[in-house]
């Protein structure tokens, strides 16, 4: 997922433009009956976690690929979704500060730039992390490892651009954030979290049981204005397997659910990818449309995308959605 960072950006830069113009490894848990929810009751809810989440069951998807956590076919390329800005950089973040990415249980994301926050989930050592941190000139401040303001002189502060100002190592956890990320947002917050959140849960529930996922409330630029979008890819049943996508996006009204349902049905039927310049259907196959509606007005789609697992990922940080794609549908 090497360019999920620099796409995460564009999506925020996106919206900043035009607003002013706009488990097996992760596993059921605490929190809800998926991986998925379970990691999303470890986030506080807020405006800023709710604006991007990102998730991957990195355990399983390590499974899936028999180790081959850099193989560019099948469902490796998914590894660490939830922690994109660290798995890049995930040998010299596991030599230098004792961080093993792919060791994971999962990964969980939220936030915008500068201030998101991510958790790994299991498989680490905080002893180590530690000490290993301490030595590279990071700075105990209570609980938490810092390295502020950014080092560019340091080697791993300054390529991972400042994704691990703040580390925060507990037991087999580690939660870290980039400079004005709160820590405590994550792993045991205080307060409702995002897997209580109505419009979050409803859309974690439409997606179900997924390997990868990403949910945001930041789609600028589309003529129909979603309130949240959720995009995923469902459980394989082995590492060869097509690829699966699921897409929910909830509306504020049922007026607007009605409206997107009927676009995106045109949409799957005869539209055309701007970014691919393919008709959807060819594409996205055995695609279907459901109206799953509730107080959340819930819309889903699902298909098989054979180009790869990263498609309906590119659909969305390209915002190439069918239907969501600035007037075209």
């Amino acid at each position: 997922m090497t360019g999920k960072r620099a796409a995460t950006l564009v999506l925020v830069v996106a919206a900043a433009g035009t607003l002013a113009a706009c488990g097996s490894g992760g596993g059921a848990g605490p929190g809800g009956g998926t991986g998925l929810e379970a990691a999303l009751a470890r986030v506080a809810d807020t405006s800023g976690t709710r604006s991007l989440i990102t998730y991957d069951d990195t355990a399983a998807l390590v499974k899936l690929a028999a180790g081959n956590i850099y193989a560019t076919s099948g469902y490796a390329r998914l590894i660490g979704n939830g922690a994109s800005a660290l798995i890049a950089f995930a040998s010299m973040v596991q030599s230098q500060a004792g961080i093993n990415v792919p060791g994971e249980q999962y990964a969980i994301s939220a936030g915008e730039p500068p201030a998101t926050v991510g958790l790994l989930a299991g498989g680490q050592n905080a002893a180590q992390v530690t000490q290993k941190l301490t030595g590279q000139g990071w700075k105990r401040q209570g609980q938490r490892l810092v390295m502020l303001p950014l080092s560019l002189s340091n080697a791993l502060d300054g390529e991972t651009a400042g994704w691990l100002s703040q580390v925060q190592p507990t037991g087999s956890d580690v939660v870290y954030g980039q400079p004005q990320a709160n820590l405590s947002l994550v792993g045991a917050p205080s307060g409702q979290t995002l897997e209580q959140d109505p419009r979050i849960n409803a859309l974690a529930n439409c997606v179900g049981d997924v390997v990868a996922a990403d949910i945001t409330s930041v789609y600028p630029l589309s003529t129909l204005k979603p309130a949240e979008v959720a995009v995923g890819v469902t459980r394989p049943a082995s590492n060869a397997a097509v690829p699966h996508a699921v897409v929910c996006v909830s509306w504020a009204t049922s007026a607007a659910a009605g409206q997107y349902a009927v676009a995106l049905h045109q949409a799957i039927s005869s539209g055309v990818s701007g970014r691919l310049d393919e008709r959807w259907s060819a594409v996205l196959h055995d695609a279907s449309v459901a109206t799953i509606g509730g107080s959340q007005n819930v819309v889903e789609w699902q298909a098989q995308t054979p180009q790869g697992v990263l498609t309906v990922f590119n659909m969305l940080y390209s915002l190439d959605l069918p239907a969501l794609a600035g007037s075209q549908v």
